[in-house]
């Protein structure tokens, strides 16, 4: 006998388990999360630089929703943190011009920055000057500064918050890997690696991350687009260098379309300091050593459709110069320390002394060969689905999750569910967190 599900959501990363503790603090209903592994938050939501991002480098008009929903979960997981007792390190960032061309840039993050509602407090435009004496040994031509950007462990934000989904009766269905979606005149038949019996959905909400895009294809959906994975690899700095910085540095993007090409230097909830990344192409969503699990992998992903987008890729200047770029400080730590000394000239390869976490980012491509800046909502078959939700995404998935089930809600797609009373108990207010991201 199959299980039998009102709402499943494909997912236990951080924006799955949040849209699954909100849907069921909102609706009464038989609620599941299917989770691939065994454990919530083993890839994306764990494997990534842990830090609460203000929305200063985020245009307000053009990446609005991410924009308002990083501002929105900021107070939210600051709230959240002290409740639970979870990690919560306001280190701050400085964002740094290396070139003079940048400096156009930095002034345009601070007027973005508070339209997004930041304050004069929380941020702040620097000289160089101002730079050396906040950060001696950081080199730049000036800088943005976010005096509130915070390291934070998302793997246990994301588990906690699981128990708070459970509490609200949500099932979480681990080791559950879905392999193909057969869609009924009223329900979905979900088939799942090492299960006999599928199981059975009314609907389906795919926050899948890595394998979003398989997902909606599954349902026939989103075929305009194809993924390619990037695995970002960081460095552990030794003990003896972690004070060349005290906050986290990044670097104005050189290529505002590919952002994740540019090093950074993070400062860990731990107190770690890590450099990075390189982002190597790689075959598949979790691979975190070499380049494939094995090479008729890295065939199946090249041929998987469509191939159009990946050709075109090809025709994409700018990504070619970096991803060989990227190739080469994968290769050698030298590379990687040399890249970064364009802002922290002290930094010696001695100082990289062990490989840090390393994380894959699926980024989706359009027939145009064009990285998609924003996430992207598809509807399907019984079934709604979020692919490209990259970065801030964990910084914004408590404030987006609360956003996407209002506009689910609003446009009939759980009205065979019951509403819970209206002004229910917990951290978070949904109807204020849906009216600060879509106000």
């Amino acid at each position: 006998m199959h299980d039998s599900w009102d709402v499943a959501i494909v997912g236990g990363g951080i924006l799955g388990t949040s849209v699954a503790y909100w849907l069921a603090n909102q609706y009464e209903g038989r609620i599941a999360v299917l989770e691939k592994e065994a454990q919530v938050a083993v890839h994306t939501s764990y494997r990534n630089t842990g830090v609460v991002h203000r929305p200063f480098y985020l245009d307000p008009k053009a990446r609005r929703v991410f924009a308002r929903s990083a501002q929105t979960a900021y107070g939210m997981w600051k709230k959240y943190a002290a409740e639970r007792g979870l990690p919560w390190s306001p280190v701050g960032t400085l964002e740094v011009a290396t070139k003079p061309e940048q400096s156009s840039r930095l002034e345009r993050y601070y007027h973005w920055g508070l339209e997004n509602g930041m304050t004069e407090r929380e941020l702040e435009l620097l000289s160089s000057e101002d730079v050396r004496k906040l950060e001696p040994h950081v080199r730049s031509l000036g800088a943005v500064w976010s005096k509130t950007d915070t390291g934070v462990d998302y793997r246990a934000f994301t588990r906690s918050l699981r128990a708070d989904a459970e509490a609200e009766g949500v099932k979480f269905l681990l080791d559950s890997d879905v392999k193909s979606v057969t869609v009924g005149p009223d329900h979905l038949m979900i088939n799942l690696s090492h299960a006999k019996e599928p199981v059975k959905a009314t609907f389906l909400i795919n926050c899948a991350g890595g394998n979003s895009v398989k997902i909606a294809h599954m349902l026939g959906v989103g075929r305009e687009y194809a993924d390619l994975n990037f695995r970002g690899e960081y460095w552990e700095i030794g003990k003896d260098w972690v004070n060349l910085a005290t906050r986290n540095i990044y670097t104005v993007a050189k290529h505002p379309e590919l952002p994740f090409l540019d090093p950074h230097w993070i400062v860990r909830a731990d107190g770690r300091r890590e450099i990075g990344p390189n982002a190597v192409p790689v075959f598949g969503p979790y691979i975190y050593r070499g380049f494939f699990d094995n090479p008729w992998q890295a065939l199946e992903k090249m041929l998987e459709p469509p191939v159009m987008n990946k050709i075109a890729l090809l025709y994409n200047r700018d990504f070619l110069t970096l991803a060989g770029e990227e190739w080469m400080s994968s290769i050698s730590k030298k590379v990687m320390a040399g890249r970064a000394q364009e802002f922290l000239p002290e930094l010696k390869v001695d100082c990289l002394v062990r490989p840090g976490v390393a994380g894959v980012r699926a980024s989706v491509i359009d027939k145009k060969g064009d990285f998609a800046k924003e996430a992207i909502e598809i509807p399907g078959p019984l079934s709604f689905h979020i692919v490209n939700y990259n970065s801030p995404g964990a910084t914004g998935s408590p404030a987006f999750a609360a956003w996407l089930i209002q506009k689910l809600s609003s446009n009939g797609y759980f009205e065979g569910l019951s509403r819970r009373p209206k002004f229910r108990s917990g951290t978070w207010d949904f109807d204020s967190v849906c009216k600060l991201v879509g106000g």
